[in-house]
């Protein structure tokens, strides 16, 4: 099977595997936990990954960093909501830790596309 470019970036496959996480952590909480805060995460989360593919596939250099700006600035959105779930306990330190350091990863991976693309 033909893989497309932005499947063999390292911080794809990363954000692929943190937006499984947060896909599932979405499902175990409850539904009004889900419709307020949930649905955010799990948008940003899907967020970053989506937009790495479509950096990835973009021609100019502008549009690339664009998308990637796009993607950093979703992970840095997970990061409120994943600390507010903490807080409240609707998520466990261990979770919370796992995702954060992911994010953190991620971030730190499409800051290397960005100033790549600058």
């Amino acid at each position: 099977m033909h893989k497309f470019d932005f499947e063999k970036l390292d911080v794809y496959q990363i954000a692929l595997g943190f937006t499984g996480k947060v896909y599932d952590l979405f499902e175990e909480l409850p539904y009004r936990i889900q419709k307020s805060v949930g649905d955010n995460l799990l948008r940003a989360a899907i967020s970053i990954v989506s937009n790495i593919a479509e950096g990835s596939g973009r021609r100019g250099k502008k549009e690339k960093r664009h998308a990637f700006e796009i993607s950093q600035g979703s992970a840095f959105e997970c990061i409120p909501t994943l600390t507010i779930l903490h807080n409240k306990k609707r998520i466990k330190s261990e979770t919370f830790e796992d995702l954060y350091n992911d994010c953190h990863i991620i971030s730190k991976m499409i800051s290397g596309l960005i100033t790549h693309f600058s």
